[in-house]
C-alpha cells in the first residue's frame, strides 16, 4: 500500500527529530529528558517516544540515576552509547594520512597513519590504496561488536556539494577526483564516504563543540602546505556554488610575488603558508620539521628565525584584514601554523589587524 502524502511527512519530521536529538546528545553529552523537552521545543511524550526509540536501537541508554530537578517528577539522563557503531574519520594532508575509529560521543577507539613523502605518495590510486588498507587494519583491530557506519574524509581542497568529487586539491596535484566514489569502492561498497574541505570541516567541529559553539558567525583560518578557510555565516556553511567557497588560501595579496601551485601567483598561503615562513628563515623545505626548526630557534631568539616569524605575521594580518572587513565575523579561530605564529607575534598580528580592520 502506498503511502499517503501525509505519512511520508510525518515520518520525515519523526527522522527529523530522531537525528536531532541524537546530534545534541552526540556533540553536547548526557542530557536529561526534561531538558531535551526545553532545547528542542518539543513535548514531554514525543521525547519520551523518541529516546525509547534510540533506546531500541541501542545508540543511547538513559542513567539508572536519575536527574531530579526543582520540582515534579524526576527526569532520566539520557547519553549516547559507544559500543554500538563508530565511524571512521580521515584527514588526507601533504605530507601524511591520519586516520581514527570514532564512536558516538566523539570517542576516539584508535588511530593510525602514514606518511606522504613524494608527489608518487599523492597519487590518487595509492592515496585510495592506503586509506583503505589502514581503514581494514582499524576496524579489524579495534571496532569489535561495533557497526562500521560511515566514512568521512578531510582534504585540503574544493569538494563539490555532494560530498564525493574533488574539484580542486593544488597541493596534492589532483582535479575532479571521485574520491569519495573510489573509497567507497576499495571498501566493498558498503560503508557510506562522505568528502568534505578540510577547514570547512574544522569551522563546523568548532561550531558545532568547540570555541565557537553558539557563535554563528565565524571565519576558521588553518595554515600547514597550504591555507585554507571554513567560513560560517549566519549559522550556515559558506560552500558557494561549485564548492569553493572558503578558498581563502588563494586570494592574491601580492600580484608580484612567486607562483602558487593553483597557477596563480602571489596568493596568501605563498605568503602566509609553511614554505614561505621556512624560505624567509633561509632553510631549505622540509615538511614540518622544517617548520617546527623555525619556529624553536625563534622562541630561543635566532634573529633570522624571529625576523621570518614576524614578516609572515604581517602577511597573515593582511589576509585576515582582507577577511573581516569583507565577512565581518564575530569571531576569528587560528590552528595550525597560524595557531603558533599567533603565541610568538601577537602583537604584531593584533596591531596589524587594529590598524587594517574598519571600524576596530
Amino acid at each position: 500500500m502506498a503511502r499517503t502524502e501525509r505519512g511520508a511527512t510525518q515520518e520525515a519530521v519523526r527522522r527529523h527529530n530522531l537525528a536531532t536529538l541524537l546530534g545534541h546528545l552526540h556533540r553536547y553529552g548526557p542530557t536529561s529528558q526534561a531538558r531535551l523537552t526545553k532545547l528542542l521545543g518539543l513535548n514531554r511524550a514525543t521525547i519520551g517516544a523518541l529516546v525509547d526509540e534510540l533506546v531500541d536501537r541501542s545508540l543511547v541508554a538513559e542513567a539508572a540515576e536519575p536527574e531530579r530537578g526543582n520540582r515534579g517528577r524526576p527526569s532520566k539522563v539520557v547519553a549516547v552509547r559507544s559500543d554500538t557503531i563508530a565511524v571512521v574519520a580521515v584527514e588526507i594532508g601533504v605530507d601524511a594520512i591520519r586516520l581514527a575509529l570514532v564512536s558516538l560521543g566523539g570517542l576516539v577507539i584508535d588511530s593510525d597513519g602514514a606518511t606522504l613523502l613524494t608527489d608518487a605518495d599523492r597519487e590518487l590510486d595509492l592515496v585510495v590504496e592506503v586509506v583503505a588498507e589502514l581503514a581494514t587494519r582499524l576496524m579489524t583491530r579495534s571496532l569489535g561488536a561495533r557497526i562500521p557506519v560511515g566514512m568521512g574524509v578531510a582534504v585540503p581542497g574544493a569538494v563539490s556539494p555532494g560530498g564525493s568529487m574533488v574539484n580542486f586539491a593544488p597541493n596534492l596535484g589532483w582535479r575532479y577526483v571521485p574520491l569519495g566514489e573510489r573509497l567507497q569502492n576499495a571498501l566493498g561498497g558498503e560503508i557510506v564516504v562522505r568528502v568534505g574541505n578540510d577547514a570547512n570541516l574544522g569551522a563546523m567541529a568548532e561550531h558545532s563543540r568547540g570555541v565557537a559553539s553558539g557563535v554563528n558567525d565565524l571565519a576558521y583560518l588553518h595554515a600547514e602546505v597550504g591555507v585554507g578557510g571554513g567560513i560560517i555565516t549566519a549559522g550556515q556553511m559558506l560552500e558557494g556554488s561549485r564548492g569553493y567557497g572558503g578558498e581563502v588560501g588563494h586570494m592574491q595579496v601580492n600580484p608580484y610575488g612567486i607562483a602558487c601551485h593553483c597557477g596563480s601567483r602571489g596568493c596568501w598561503e605563498t605568503e602566509a603558508g609553511e614554505g614561505a615562513l621556512v624560505r624567509r628563515a633561509g632553510l631549505p623545505a622540509g615538511g614540518q620539521g622544517a617548520v617546527d626548526l623555525v619556529l624553536q630557534r625563534a622562541r630561543d631568539g635566532d634573529a633570522a628565525c624571529v625576523t621570518a616569524v614576524e614578516t609572515t605575521a604581517r602577511w597573515i594580518s593582511a589576509g585576515l584584514v582582507n577577511l573581516v572587513n569583507s565577512l565581518n565575523p564575530e569571531m576569528l579561530i587560528l590552528g595550525g601554523m597560524f595557531e603558533d605564529i599567533l603565541e610568538l607575534a601577537q602583537p604584531t598580528l593584533v596591531e596589524q589587524l587594529r590598524i587594517g580592520v574598519y571600524d576596530s
